[in-house]
């Protein structure tokens, strides 16, 4: 990409954290992300324990999309092309109808070539190294996803943006 929201990769992942919701159900934590492929910057996510769905990705678009009150966390916009892969929450009739609405492009990768999605897997490796190894050392291990969605916040604004991106030598929080 050549300049902010120009491209914006999107997928899930399954963390190793298991906790309850508001309602009482434990399960393992999930996290839809979506990676500005030029800033590498994280306008949106949806953390949450149940299982991927267009649902999830929209809403991670809507927080992209808007602004934030973090003074830290500038990224938002509307992309102009919508990378993921070829999973079907992703190739619903509902993401279709988003794309069509915000007018961006959805792309999917072919199937069983994940080239092109490294980005947004690269920013998982990361969660996985430095924010979960902080909450699976918390004293309390009966852990609820709104307080771990606080904590990735927190940890997304403070740390993960302020630092200085080793490939683009940029930082994360360019508008």
């Amino acid at each position: 990409a050549d300049r902010p929201n120009e491209f914006w990769q999107c997928d899930h992942k399954q963390l190793a954290v298991f906790c309850s919701d508001y309602r009482g159900k434990t399960g393992k934590l999930w996290i839809a992300a979506i990676i500005d492929d030029y800033s590498r910057a994280i306008p949106g996510y949806y953390l949450g324990i149940e299982p991927p769905n267009s649902m999830r990705v929209a809403i991670s678009l809507r927080q992209g999309i808007w602004y934030k009150s973090e003074p830290g966390w500038i990224a938002c916009g509307i992309p102009e092309h919508f990378y993921s892969d070829h999973g079907p929450d992703f190739k619903s009739t509902h993401m279709e109808q988003v794309a069509a609405d915000l007018k961006f492009q959805l792309h999917n990768s072919v199937v069983e070539e994940p080239q092109g999605r490294g980005k947004i897997e690269r920013f998982f490796r990361t969660v996985n190294s430095m924010f979960i190894p902080d909450i699976l050392n918390w004293p309390s291990k009966n852990l609820q996803v709104e307080q771990i969605d606080k904590a990735f916040r927190r940890w997304l604004v403070e740390e993960y943006h302020q630092k200085k991106h080793s490939e683009t030598d940029m930082f994360s929080n360019v508008s």
